[in-house]
C-alpha cells in the first residue's frame, strides 16, 4: 500500500508540473528533441540513410496513434507521409513538406556533423538549417495537433521526402508521378524563405514565392598533354583559367520579373532617400534609367540574384598525376536562371564568348525543365494567413513574396498546381547562411521562433483560430534553456 501511495504521489506531482508548463515551452522542447535526434542520423549524400530517419519519424507517430505511409523508391531511400483529416472536404489540404537527406559534410567541421552539439545557444550539426529543422518542427507540431483532438477545417499532411539534394528523383518527382493521388494537396509550406532582420527598421518576412532555374554547364579546355618536366604554352589548365576569366567578366543583362517588382516595391519604404530613388528608377523610370538603376542595385549580391542570371564555377577537373599535365581540363559552372529566362538562349550567349576558339567546348550537363511554373503572387488565402501570423508575431514587419536564388522541391509542387510558399528562420542572405557549410547551425532562439511562426500559420489556415496565444515575445533565455 505504501508503495502504491508513493507511486501515485509521484505520478500526481509529474502531471501537475506538466500541466503548469507553458505549452510553447513543451512544444519547443519536443521540437528540439526531434532536431537533435534527426541530426544524429546520417542522411548525407551520396548514400543517405533515409530509411533510418523515416523509422524515427514513424516510431514517434506511433506514440500518438497516427497512421502513416512509407514510400520506398529503391533500397535505402524513403518518403514518409501522415495525415490529420479535416472536417470540410471542400477545403484543399495543407502540405507541410521537408526533406530527409542532406548535402555531404563539407571539410573543416570543428563540431561532429552527425552528432548534434548544443552550445552557446546554438544547435550544431549537418542539416540543422537544411532541412532537419523543418522536419523536427513539423513533427512536433503535427503530433501536438493530433493530441488536442480538435479537427482542423482542412486536411493537414506531413510529408518528409527523399533526395531533394540530388534532384528529387527519389522524392517529390517520383511521388508526383507514382503516388500523387495519395497526397493531392492544394497548398504547401516548405523551406526557402525566412525573416530578413533589418537593424535600421522593420524586418522583412521573405515568403519564397518563386525560385531560380538550376542549370549546370561544363566548360572543357583542350591542350597538349605532356610530362610535367616539359611545359607547353597550351597547357589545358591555363586555357581553362583564361576561359573562366571570360566567364567571370560576363555580365548578363538585368531583368525585372514580376516577383522582383513586388519585392522591391515592398522594401522601398525601408530604404534611405538614395535607395528609394534608385528603386523608383528601377520600377518606373525610362529604359536607360532602369538599366542604370539595375546595375547599381546588382552591386549588392542578394539584389543581383533577384535581377540577373548568375554563374558560379563549382567543380574543377584536370590531371590526377602531379607528374603530368593532362590534355584536358574542365569546370562545372552552376547557373541560376531567372524564371523568365530562356535556358537555350542563355547557353547560346555563353558559347558566343568562345566563337572561333577550338580549344574550348561547352555542354549542358543539367538543363531546367521548362516551362517553369509561374510564381505565387501573394493574393491567395495561404499568403493571407502568412501575413496575418506575421502581424501577430512581428507587428512592424513587412511580409512580401520573393524569389529564392536557390532551387528545390517547390518548383515541382507549383507545377502540380499547389500554391506553395517557402518560410524559414531568421536569415541573412549573405553572412549567416550555414547550410552546406562546415559547422552548420541554427540558434535555439531562431528555431523556437520558426516553430511559432509555422504553428501560427497552421492554426489560422487549417483551424481558423489560434490554438495557442500568438503575441510578440522572445524565445526562452539561455538560462531557461540550460534547465530543459
Amino acid at each position: 500500500m505504501k508503495k502504491t501511495a508513493l507511486a501515485f504521489l509521484l505520478c500526481f506531482c509529474f502531471l501537475a508540473a506538466h500541466a503548469e508548463q507553458d505549452p510553447w515551452t513543451a512544444l519547443n522542447q519536443e521540437a528540439k528533441r526531434h532536431l537533435i535526434n534527426l541530426i544524429n542520423i546520417d542522411t548525407s549524400l551520396p548514400e543517405p540513410d533515409e530509411i533510418a530517419a523515416a523509422r524515427y519519424l514513424y516510431k514517434e507517430l506511433n506514440k500518438h496513434r497516427i497512421d502513416w505511409d512509407i514510400f520506398i523508391p529503391n533500397q535505402g531511400r524513403a518518403n514518409l507521409m501522415a495525415r490529420i483529416k479535416g472536417s470540410d472536404p471542400s477545403k484543399k489540404p495543407l502540405l507541410l513538406i521537408s526533406h530527409l537527406d542532406t548535402a555531404p559534410a563539407a571539410e573543416g567541421w570543428s563540431y561532429p556533423p552527425f552528432k548534434a552539439t548544443v552550445e552557446k545557444g546554438n544547435i550544431y550539426g549537418l542539416g540543422a538549417t537544411d532541412a532537419k529543422n523543418y522536419t523536427a518542427a513539423y513533427l512536433a507540431l503535427f503530433t501536438w495537433l493530433k493530441d488536442q483532438g480538435i479537427s482542423p477545417q482542412r486536411d493537414i499532411i506531413f510529408l518528409a521526402t527523399s533526395g531533394e539534394e540530388s534532384g528529387s528523383e527519389t522524392g517529390i518527382l517520383w511521388l508526383g508521378g507514382a503516388h500523387w493521388d495519395k497526397i493531392n494537396a492544394g497548398f504547401a509550406l516548405n523551406e526557402g524563405g525566412g525573416i530578413i532582420k533589418n537593424k535600421d527598421g522593420a524586418d522583412i518576412i521573405f515568403a519564397e514565392a518563386s525560385t531560380k532555374m538550376y542549370m549546370n554547364v561544363k566548360v572543357t579546355a583542350y591542350g597538349t598533354g605532356v610530362h610535367s618536366s616539359m611545359p607547353v604554352n597550351d597547357n589545358a589548365v591555363y586555357l581553362l583559367s583564361q576561359a573562366l576569366a571570360k566567364i567571370a567578366a560576363y555580365d548578363p543583362p538585368a531583368k525585372i520579373t514580376s516577383t522582383a517588382r513586388s519585392f522591391f516595391k515592398a522594401i522601398a519604404p525601408l530604404q534611405d532617400e538614395d535607395g528609394r530613388t534608385t528603386i523608383n528608377f528601377l520600377l518606373s523610370g525610362a529604359p536607360q534609367n532602369q538599366a542604370s538603376a539595375a546595375e547599381i542595385m546588382a552591386l549588392d549580391p542578394f539584389f543581383r540574384s533577384q535581377l540577373k542570371d548568375t554563374l558560379n564555377p563549382t567543380v574543377l577537373s584536370a590531371s590526377k598525376d602531379t607528374g603530368s599535365a593532362s590534355g584536358e581540363a574542365s569546370a562545372v559552372i552552376n547557373v541560376r536562371l531567372l524564371p523568365e529566362s530562356d535556358p537555350d538562349e542563355f547557353f547560346e550567349n555563353l558559347k558566343k564568348l568562345f566563337e572561333g576558339n577550338e580549344n574550348i567546348s561547352l555542354e549542358i550537363l543539367e538543363r531546367p525543365q521548362t516551362p517553369f511554373p509561374a510564381p505565387m503572387d501573394g493574393t491567395d488565402e495561404l499568403f493571407a494567413s502568412i501575413s496575418k501570423t506575421a502581424g501577430k508575431l512581428l507587428p512592424d514587419a513587412i511580409t512580401v513574396p520573393g524569389m529564392s536564388p536557390a532551387s528545390g522541391d517547390n518548383e515541382f509542387l507549383r507545377k502540380k498546381g499547389v500554391i506553395t510558399y517557402g518560410l524559414g528562420p531568421d536569415m541573412d542572405p549573405l553572412s549567416d547562411n550555414t547550410a552546406h557549410a562546415p559547422d552548420e547551425f541554427i540558434s535555439e532562439r531562431d528555431f523556437f521562433n520558426q516553430l511559432r511562426f509555422i504553428s501560427g500559420i497552421v492554426f489560422d489556415f487549417a483551424y481558423g483560430k489560434d490554438l495557442l496565444p500568438l503575441t510578440p515575445q522572445d524565445a526562452p533565455s539561455a538560462d531557461d534553456k540550460s534547465k530543459n
